[in-house]
């Protein structure tokens, strides 16, 4: 009776083991794909980094240029509303 006992403590023992040593695996195999998908993500970042460097210096020339239309365009805007107005007789 003890040798039996001792038998299913065992096989059930190394069931488990078994066991927890293959989700252990899932476990690692789905880590390593993350850290795959995470390093080539990185590495794309760069990329975008690396070719996006130089628009900086043309962005505050686009930016300066469209602060220098704000005016203008204010204007435009002021004389099509009265335009507009006068179209539909809503003279202010």
């Amino acid at each position: 009776m003890i040798t039996a006992l001792t038998w299913i403590s065992v096989i059930l023992a190394l069931v488990i083991v078994l066991v927890v040593a293959y989700h252990l695996v899932g476990v690692f195999v789905a880590l390593k794909r993350g850290a795959d998908h995470l390093e080539a993500l990185a590495g794309g970042l760069v990329k975008v980094r690396d070719d996006t460097a130089p628009l900086n210096a043309r962005v505050d020339t686009i930016n300066a240029g469209l602060a220098a239309l704000v005016a203008p365009l204010l204007g435009a805007n002021g004389n099509l509303a009265a335009i507009v107005a006068v179209a539909t007789g809503k003279q202010p």
